[in-house]
């Protein structure tokens, strides 16, 4: 028995959305972690606190100040063991860090973000032409399927 118009119909979509889906796998998994987080503009930073004499500044209490809000902590909490204290920065500029434990203070400034690297900017403009042509094959899949409406009507 031969396979009628809409199993075959069926069949091509199946394929064609299984096609769209390794592309877009592959283009995701192309990108680095790393990148993925500058597209969102998020960073994880990790700073070590360390006494005048190089011992590591345990269980300190640690503040963190944003460029946008210089004054008010925009992140508080404790270095660990190692003196190692970890925050979220979502906008480039100077951050600044202070940590305090028993009478002393340590200070730290740091530079988060920059210029994107030549891979960085290659690697945006793959996800979103990625996302483009997705995009015009979902359109052109609604195009198709309302042509093939119309023929059966």
């Amino acid at each position: 028995m031969p396979q009628s118009v809409r199993s075959t119909a069926r069949s091509q979509a199946a394929a064609f959305i299984a096609l769209v889906t390794l592309i877009a796998v592959g283009l995701l998994a192309s990108a680095r972690p790393a990148q993925a987080l500058d597209l969102f503009a998020q960073h994880e930073v990790t700073v070590q606190f360390a006494t005048a004499d190089g011992k590591p500044m345990a269980d300190a209490e640690v503040q963190v100040y944003s460029p946008e809000v210089p004054d008010k902590p925009s992140a508080t909490g404790h270095t660990d063991s190692q003196g190692k204290f970890e925050f979220s920065a979502d906008i480039n500029g100077f951050w600044r860090a202070e940590a305090h434990v028993g009478g002393e203070i340590a200070r730290v400034s740091i530079k988060v973000g920059g210029a994107p690297t030549a891979a960085e900017k290659i690697s945006t403009a793959w996800l979103i032409g990625g996302l483009v042509l997705l995009l015009a094959l979902a359109v052109g899949f609604r195009v198709a399927r309302a042509r093939m409406r119309r023929r059966r009507a």
